[in-house]
């Protein structure tokens, strides 16, 4: 497997996993009754939270691969 694939492969999974995370965001504030513009932002700040984690790790990372 490459490099090249592997971050490919490992950029899917974190925008995969963002987007669970930012749907259990909107479901968290859904359910401490938050309207649904704010739960929607409350998602949305979840979801690119988690992504900027991912990113982080991944150029922690991905010098120790190559």
């Amino acid at each position: 497997m490459t490099v090249q694939l592997l971050v490919a492969l490992v950029l899917g999974m974190c925008i995969l996993f963002s987007a669970f995370a930012g749907l259990i965001g909107f479901g968290v504030a859904r359910l401490v009754k938050v309207p649904v513009d704010k739960a929607i932002g409350w998602g949305s700040f979840t979801a690119f939270s988690v992504m900027t984690l991912c990113i982080a790790l991944l150029g922690v990372l991905l010098p120790l691969l190559a």
